[in-house]
């Protein structure tokens, strides 16, 4: 079975003239709806864990290892729940795109007629503005 001369890239192409309708309003952070599904799975997961853990493996451990275990995986649960709870909390768009923006107008639509891809040369063509340089930059 010959697996390095296979090609793994198992892109569907677009259909023609079925495309998706955009979303309505630009999302700002994990918190908007519509909620991803891995974002479900990734809150479940969280919680599944700290109630094994802190419910069923460690009140079955010896009585002088379980309060090293509360603390090591209290320690743990809590700094990656914090660290969670911040990145689903930060808008991840360009700071340019920040500034200019306005959430709570609808969401340009993308015309392939005109331009092959949204984002080209450094030019975001929905948003507008000049992406990827820090701001007051222009590329050399």
């Amino acid at each position: 079975m010959d697996l390095c001369s296979r090609s793994w890239r198992w892109v569907v192409p677009e259909a023609e003239g079925k495309q998706a309708p955009p979303p309505r309003l630009s999302r700002v952070n994990g918190w908007s709806r519509p909620l991803h599904s891995f974002q479900v799975v990734a809150w479940a997961t969280l919680f599944i864990v700290a109630v094994a853990n802190f419910g069923i493996f460690i009140p079955f451990l010896p009585r002088s290892w379980k309060y090293i275990a509360y603390g090591v995986t209290g320690g743990l649960f809590s700094f990656h729940f914090l660290v969670h709870l911040i990145a689903v909390s930060i808008d991840p768009a360009e700071a340019n795109v920040r500034l200019k923006k306005n959430y709570l107008e609808p969401m340009p639509t993308f015309d392939r007629s005109k331009h092959a891809h949204v984002i080209q040369k450094q030019y975001c063509h929905l948003c507008e503005v000049t992406v990827g340089f820090p701001m007051g930059q222009e590329a050399s």
